[in-house]
């Protein structure tokens, strides 16, 4: 057989087809799948993430139906602005209950803020430790918010166990209840 430049033409013309359509055609399309299978991976590492964060969606729910029920519970702790005297008497009526002498009974200027207010009083009590602290126990059941901010013990030199006490108590009322008749 005799190889002229036919044949040799004819057999550069087979060889040059495969790589000519490599570059043309299956490198575009292997370029192309291999920009599918990143989107793939970006798409499912998505769904993942999303899968992760919808779980916590439940507990998220459970935790704000039990902040809505604490809020709730201390909103119903707060009395009324008009109901303050009830709060005041309580107080004085504790203090006679343990036989604490009061010396000093001084309601200060409420303080505003968000949806409450905090009324400071500033009480003296003069009588035996022990009733004193009943007293604090007594005061700490009564179903409001109140707070001792300061609180100073004087000890009675002449008398044991007897001490005189000047405490700021402060207790919380709501500004936004309104009395309905």
């Amino acid at each position: 057989m005799k190889v002229g430049f036919r044949e040799f033409l004819f057999l550069i013309l087979l060889l040059a087809i495969p790589a000519l359509s490599y570059g043309w055609v299956f490198r575009k399309a292997n370029d192309n799948w291999q920009q599918h299978q990143k989107d793939m991976q970006l798409k499912q590492q998505k769904l993942a993430d999303l899968k992760n964060a919808s779980k916590g969606i439940d507990d998220l729910n459970k935790q704000v139906t039990e902040l809505t029920e604490a809020v709730a519970f201390f909103e119903r702790k707060l009395p009324a602005e008009h109901e303050m005297d009830k709060v005041l008497s309580q107080v004085s009526q504790i203090a006679e209950k343990f036989h604490l002498e009061t010396r000093q009974f001084k309601i200060l200027k409420p303080e505003p803020f968000a949806d409450y207010c905090e009324l400071p009083i500033e009480m003296g009590f003069y009588g035996d430790f022990a009733d004193y602290y009943k007293f604090q126990l007594e005061l700490e059941k009564l179903p409001r918010l109140t707070k001792i901010t300061k609180m100073n013990l004087v000890k009675d030199k002449n008398n044991d166990g007897i001490t005189e006490i000047f405490l700021e108590l402060r207790i919380f009322f709501d500004t936004q209840l309104v009395l309905v008749k």
